[in-house]
């Protein structure tokens, strides 16, 4: 009797391990990690839309203002790929700093070192705020 509730014990903590890890990936999938990651690949891909959709409403007004800003941006990743490296996350409930390094590699090659993005929590999203 007594092994059996070892063995019980052990299973159900295994499988709280498993879920906990579990929604932690998924959160960390969602995450403002993942929306900065989000803003450089749309930049890589040339995609217009999923950057301006990656961004806080006052960035998207910003570009609105001025269209022209888009195609220069688009045009200076053109071939362009992102190494980003996250350093730190500082996160509350609708706000996180991120901190990383960037090496950007292709035809316009670059390394920015200790950049800082600022994210917000928007309707369940996390948007880039630069």
């Amino acid at each position: 009797m007594h092994k059996s509730s070892i063995t019980n014990l052990i299973i159900l903590s295994l499988a709280i391990f498993i879920i906990s890890c579990g929604k932690s990936q998924s959160s960390a999938e969602n995450g403002p990690a993942a929306a900065l990651l989000a803003t450089y690949q749309a930049l890589e891909t040339h995609d217009s839309i999923g950057f301006i959709q990656s961004l806080t409403l006052e960035k998207q007004n910003e570009y609105a203002m001025y269209p022209d800003r888009i195609s220069k941006i688009l045009s200076s990743w053109d071939s362009g790929h992102a190494d980003v490296k996250i350093l730190s996350v500082k996160q509350t409930d609708t706000t996180a700093t991120i901190l990383y390094n960037l090496r950007v590699t292709g035809p316009k090659p670059r390394t920015k070192d200790s950049m800082v993005a600022d994210l917000y929590l928007v309707n369940g999203e996390w948007k880039n705020g630069y």
